[in-house]
């Protein structure tokens, strides 16, 4: 198990937020807003929980996201249009951001996740300290109902020890849209933060997308068939992902309880 994260100093890391205006299922999602206040900013206040005393960086490619950012009291900066991922976009900014190439450690959050905690992010943030650790990740036991739901990203990892509970950071053999792996007691549920060694993530975006990552249209599978590890850390909590109008419901809800 991990333990005194906030003991460690984080000097080479960075936090950074992809956000697009265009979404097919929810338009207008990142503006959206949560009891009053833009999802957008709620996973801005997730990353400012952590305490991590880092920069936190929003990429976006939408005026009103910026400004929205901004009005806020939080950094945002204008990326290209023509981004088709997350890991693209944060790129861009960070290179607009830090040329001089301070920052090693990409603490990669997700601008449609309003509830994540800071300890997760802090847990996140230590194990992605580890120099050998290129990519790092987070997994969540999976309910039953997720089994056979494509939307739900299962993840088969490895871990040195058989019960997982014991040693909770494990190695990412497959990402799959498919319930695997067969038999197992465990089925992880996949959640999308990520931590970047910044050379991998420079490595990653020029990567052509792979036969495996088209087949699952799932991108990680690209850092796996090009030899890039991917960790896993297996977290107890179970955010919300904003995709639809009834997760925002969920997310609504969620606040409201805690009003």
């Amino acid at each position: 198990m991990i333990h005194g994260a906030l003991k460690l100093k984080y000097t080479d890391t960075i936090i950074m937020i992809p956000a697009r205006l265009g979404s097919s299922r929810l338009p207008n999602k990142p503006l959206l807003k949560i009891n009053g206040i833009p999802l957008i900013i709620h996973a801005y206040n997730c990353a400012k929980n952590a305490k991590l005393n880092v920069p936190i960086v929003v990429a976006t490619d939408d005026k009103l996201i910026l400004e929205t950012v901004n009005e806020f009291g939080g950094t945002a900066l204008m990326t290209s249009h023509h981004h088709e991922s997350g890991s693209d976009r944060i790129l861009e900014a960070l290179e607009k951001f830090d040329p001089e190439k301070k920052y090693k450690n990409i603490i990669h959050l997700q601008g449609d996740l309003p509830n994540i905690s800071g300890n997760l992010i802090q847990k996140l943030a230590q194990v992605a300290n580890d120099p050998l650790k290129e990519i790092t990740t987070v997994i969540v036991k999976a309910s039953p109902d997720e089994f056979d739901d494509p939307s739900v990203v299962k993840v088969a990892s490895a871990f040195k020890k058989d019960n997982p509970k014991i040693n909770d950071v494990g190695r990412a053999l497959y990402f799959s849209r498919a319930c695997i792996p067969t038999g197992s007691k465990n089925i992880w549920h996949h959640i999308g933060i990520y931590a970047w060694r910044r050379s991998v993530l420079e490595k990653f975006v020029k990567l052509k997308p792979s036969p495996l990552e088209k087949s699952e249209k799932l991108e990680q599978l690209r850092a796996l068939e090009s030899g890039i590890q991917i960790h896993t850390i297996i977290t107890s909590e179970h955010p919300i992902g904003v995709d639809t109008r009834l997760d925002l419901n969920k997310a609504e809800n969620y606040f409201k309880d805690l009003a």
